[in-house]
């Protein structure tokens, strides 16, 4: 009998000590919900322009003749009259979402990770490079870690795009994502990765430090990242153009007129590509080139250390001149003439030689096939 009057306990405690407990812990974390607000716009322009200090931005397409923005304030510290909002619905619409940077340069933001730290440098002048000086205040630097002191507050943004419309989007720091969007979009970050696919129109992705993935784009598209690799794949365009200081650059299945690909440091992997021109670049790093198609155009691949493998189309026509300061030359051209082949270069000649191709590594074999 003992035994069963003490399973009606829970941890030794009793049933109404229980209810009191359980009833303390909502009680006690009510505030913390309480610290999560919303805030909605919409802008009627063609064009929207939006600068946000810290958070996920989250780019969908949108119904009806406006663009719609919500923005979900979060953290432990996040306040009602915390996070300002200037807004300008006019032609070309503006919100600035304001953090009290005056007050405040230590920010927390868990998103980042309990080890990850990132400062961003405000920039003197009035250019356009010095959008968060502008924005956001007139102090030297802000921290934003993952865990530890400062300010833990955040802002997530929604934005709800029409066809046919255009938005820059400007972040400081946190990821960016645009999906299914039939719009001109311009994608800017200082710290944090940017995911695009499934856009119709222009892309320009810029990161100071993250990893740009883009698939599936209909329109120029522009990569841009201070440090971080790139994944491009599935796009239809005029030009693409990818540029990083350093990381790896994988692009799959690309249709354009002409394709430019420069990274400081880092291997660059191109296939199933269709191009009338190309250029690749990289300080340190292999090149593998896959054409499906090219055209009469100028074709170089230039490494400063690591290897080349160029893979030509069956009907290609093109003259080749092949240059390595070490490494080892390899033709594997069915049909090929080779007008000059020496121990560090070579010079071949395919079809009716009509593009031009210029393979040089400073250090690293060539083959081409």
């Amino acid at each position: 009998m003992l035994n069963d009057k003490r399973n009606i306990f829970i941890g030794g405690a009793r049933p109404g000590i229980v209810t009191a407990i359980l009833l303390m812990m909502v009680l006690l974390a009510l505030p913390a919900l309480a610290r999560e607000y919303e805030e909605s716009f919409s802008f009627s322009g063609d064009e929207l322009k939006i600068a946000n200090m810290i958070g996920k931005v989250d780019v969908r397409s949108g119904s009806g003749d406006q663009i719609r923005v919500t923005v979900l304030v979060r953290g432990e510290d996040a306040e009602s009259d915390m996070i300002e909002f200037e807004v300008d619905d006019g032609s070309i619409g503006e919100l600035q979402i304001i953090f009290p940077t005056s007050d405040h340069k230590k920010y927390v933001y868990p998103e980042l990770g309990s080890s990850s730290k990132t400062t961003i440098h405000f920039k003197n002048g009035n250019n356009d490079s010095s959008w968060l000086r502008k924005v956001f205040g007139m102090g030297d630097k802000i921290t934003v870690r993952g865990k530890g002191s400062g300010l833990e507050v955040w802002a997530d943004v929604l934005v709800e795009v029409p066809e046919g419309r255009e938005l820059k989007v400007k972040l400081g720091v946190g990821s960016i994502e645009a999906k299914d969007v039939q719009a001109d979009l311009v994608l800017d970050t200082n710290s944090g990765a940017i995911y695009a696919m499934g856009i119709t129109g222009d892309l320009l992705a810029d990161t100071g430090s993250g990893h740009v993935k883009a698939h599936d784009i209909n329109g120029e598209v522009h990569v841009d990242t201070g440090s971080g690799s790139v994944d491009i794949a599935n796009c239809r365009s005029n030009s693409i153009l990818v540029d990083t200081g350093s990381g790896k650059v994988k692009g799959n299945n690309l249709i354009c007129s002409s394709l430019n690909i420069d990274t400081g440091s880092g291997s660059v992997r191109a296939h199933n590509v269709e191009a009338d021109e190309a250029k690749i670049d990289t300080g340190s790093g292999s090149v593998s080139f896959q054409l499906n198609r090219m055209g009469t155009g100028r074709f170089v691949v230039d490494t400063g250390s690591g290897s080349i493998e160029m893979d030509l189309p069956e009907d290609a026509s093109a003259k080749i001149y092949a240059d390595t300061g070490s490494g080892s030359m390899n033709n594997h051209l069915q049909g090929a003439v080779v007008k000059n082949k020496e121990r560090r270069e070579m010079t071949l000649l395919i079809g009716d030689a009509e593009a031009r191709v210029t393979l040089d590594a400073g250090s690293g074999s060539i083959t081409v096939k």
